[in-house]
């Protein structure tokens, strides 16, 4: 008989719906007086704009009788208008009025989340005790980058899973091809910190045949990752971002953006043209993201795994992750 509690074939001990920010939407789908709807850590939500431009996000539910805010709501103003009984809803979740006789007012407040906008993506708060927000999401200078390529797809697997393939320095040789160098990892507070070099063949026209490639990674939280990635020989330099979100317990919505750095002259890199290149890193950083979704969706959680020499510091980022475990 199999030893569950050894095999990690027991219930997962990490919570499905962790603390931190999570990506909603691109702001790009929310003009002002847009909302769009959402499920997010396994609850409806409205990400809407206001006719000034601030962004926000709100239970899709009104408090009131129950009706769904995205369905025949509309921004009126600064605040989201219930379709049923026209009550109006601010950012912050308070009702700011109505079209009843009067203008009664109603205290009852409709849940709300901290949100804030970062480098084109619309993030919330979520916390489930109800805490305020513990760290940011650093922004991230666009200026001189190509227009970011952006891929989403399901994976049923958890969000903690996808963030520890980070740490999982073996996994990089045996299921991409390409195995790491000088490896270097540090947990700074919110922030995991990881540092690589890996050697691939040269896909450009021009340059040596083989480039190595300095992967620079900060995880904040389990909702956002940002690699910066420089192959110093060929002067290219791109970004990664991992984006993140619990939507049912069984299933995060996995967000790609990749985009590089334009060069300083010209619009050549290795003999190629800069547009090319990014549709080329794009393609590749999917690419890996696919080769990884049937492990992830397969694996089993082993809580108390016994590692092997050379993993990588899958503990550590455990022991790291512990701090957006709901109490």
């Amino acid at each position: 008989m199999i030893d569950e509690a050894r095999s990690g074939g027991g219930r997962d001990p990490r919570p499905r719906f962790p603390i931190g920010w999570f990506k909603v939407a691109a702001a790009g789908e929310i003009e002002p007086g847009a909302l769009v709807e959402r499920t997010f850590l396994g609850q409806q939500v409205v990400a809407f704009r206001t006719e000034s431009g601030t962004p926000a996000v709100v239970s899709a539910f009104c408090p009131h009788l129950g009706a769904n805010l995205s369905r025949g709501g509309r921004v009126v103003g600064e605040s989201l208008r219930c379709p049923f009984h026209s009550l109006r809803w601010g950012v912050d979740g308070r009702c700011t009025g109505s079209e009843y006789p009067g203008d009664p007012p109603y205290p009852v407040r409709l849940p709300a989340f901290e949100a804030v906008e970062r480098f084109g993506f619309l993030f919330a708060w979520h916390d489930p005790t109800g805490g305020a927000p513990t760290f940011d999401v650093p922004e991230l200078e666009l200026e001189g980058w190509t227009i970011p390529q952006v891929t989403t797809v399901p994976v049923k697997a958890h969000v903690e899973t996808i963030h520890e393939n980070g740490v999982d320095t073996v996994h990089f040789g045996v299921v991409h091809g390409f195995f790491l160098s000088d490896p270097a990892y540090d947990d700074r507070g919110a922030s995991f910190h990881s540092e690589f070099h890996f050697a691939t063949p040269n896909f450009l026209r021009e340059g040596p045949r083989e480039i190595t490639t300095f992967f620079d990674t900060d995880t904040y939280g389990l909702g956002y990752a940002h690699s910066l990635n420089t192959a110093e020989v060929v002067g290219l330099r791109y970004r990664v971002l991992l984006l993140t979100t619990p939507t049912t317990p069984d299933t995060v919505d996995f967000t790609l953006v990749s985009t590089v750095e334009r060069p300083p002259f010209g619009a050549m890199i290795g003999g190629v043209d800069v547009e090319e290149v990014a549709s080329f890193m794009h393609r590749g950083a999917v690419g890996g993201v696919l080769q990884d979704i049937p492990i992830w969706e397969g694996l089993r959680h082993v809580d108390h795994p016994r590692l092997v020499k050379g993993d990588g510091p899958i503990p550590r980022f455990r022991h790291w992750a512990t701090q957006f475990h709901p109490a």
